[in-house]
């Protein structure tokens, strides 16, 4: 009679393990509801193709409306049903103005799965010393506070729904450490920020079904 040695499992890998188990497979998308920030452009219009393609619903939002169109058009015209739609969003504007976009975009499809924070601004690459009260002010206000705002927003709504849901916050390598963009203090300020706003919010929400993660 042999006896099983029991698989060490190191602690950490553990607790990683315990969390996945609680969240979906990643190729389960069909049907679901996502509403991507930054989405007339770059990463942002490239989420938007790619989640459409694995059977998701986009809302996508940004400010150019005539870009936001033309995507939505190139996702709805490929499918015989309606699986994108565009909302009008400043990521600037005040809290009111952002919780009426949140509204529309909830409304869209009737709830939201997933919101992808991902507009965001890089701004000048100048010395700390160089850069104008302006350009840090908008840089944090696009790249940390509009965040802040959309996840807040739609997470009062995802909580409302009791369906929970995901909030992926875009941040950077340059938040974790400045060397990487010399010049860029806005930007990497802003990314480092939103780590930590990331982190203290995903406690917030650990009892409601609600996650959020910074990638």
């Amino acid at each position: 009679m042999t006896t099983q040695v029991p698989k060490y499992v190191e602690p950490r890998t553990q607790k990683m393990n315990n969390v996945a188990n609680h969240l979906e497979p990643w190729l389960q998308l069909e049907g679901k509801v996502v509403f991507v920030t930054g989405a007339s452009a770059g990463l942002g219009r490239e989420f938007c193709l790619d989640l459409a393609r694995s059977g998701c619903r986009v809302v996508a939002g940004a400010r150019r409306g005539d870009r936001l169109k033309s995507l939505c058009d190139e996702i709805n015209t490929n499918s015989h049903l309606v699986r994108a739609m565009a909302i009008e969003l400043d990521v600037t504007a005040d809290g009111t103005t952002i919780e009426a976009s949140v509204k529309k975009a909830w409304d869209a499809f009737g709830h939201i799965d997933a919101l992808i924070n991902n507009a965001g601004v890089r701004g000048g690459i100048k010395s700390s010393v160089d850069i104008s009260e302006e350009e840090w002010e908008n840089t944090l206000r696009t790249n940390l506070t509009g965040s802040w705002l959309v996840s807040k927003y739609v997470g009062r709504q995802m909580q409302a729904s009791k369906k929970g849901g995901s909030i992926i916050n875009i941040s950077s390598i340059s938040g974790l450490n400045r060397a990487l963009m010399r010049g860029a203090i806005a930007y990497s300020s802003s990314k480092a920020a939103m780590d930590s706003m990331t982190f203290v919010v995903s406690n917030t929400y650990r009892t409601n079904f609600v996650y959020e993660i910074c990638r």
